[in-house]
């Protein structure tokens, strides 16, 4: 029968387990900045202006929001295919052979 026995698990192995765990910390990061600047932008900003407690003129920073806000998305979907992409040759170095 087949069996998931795992191999020793190599410094290439743990090279890849880092690579993995970095960029998943960097698309927690992107994806707080993604948030955030979406918050700001599309919801406190256009609040702010409507109950009168900023003027009307600064309706234009909202673009800068989201263009960090989009910048940012793009970075954490790059990042999640990369941690992805470093968790998948992880295990095929522990794992040779399974079945998932």
């Amino acid at each position: 029968m087949f069996e998931m026995d795992p191999n020793y698990i190599s410094l290439e192995a743990w090279q890849h387990v880092s690579t993995f765990v970095t960029y998943i910390w960097l698309f927690v990061l992107s994806m707080v900045i993604f948030a955030a600047n979406m918050l700001i932008g599309h919801n406190a900003i256009p609040s702010l202006i409507k109950s009168q407690h900023i003027p009307s003129s600064l309706n234009k920073a909202r673009v800068p929001f989201y263009g960090v806000s989009i910048v940012a998305f793009v970075a954490a979907v790059i990042f999640v295919l990369l941690a992805f992409q470093g968790a998948r040759a992880a295990i095929k170095l522990i794992y040779p052979e399974f079945w998932i």
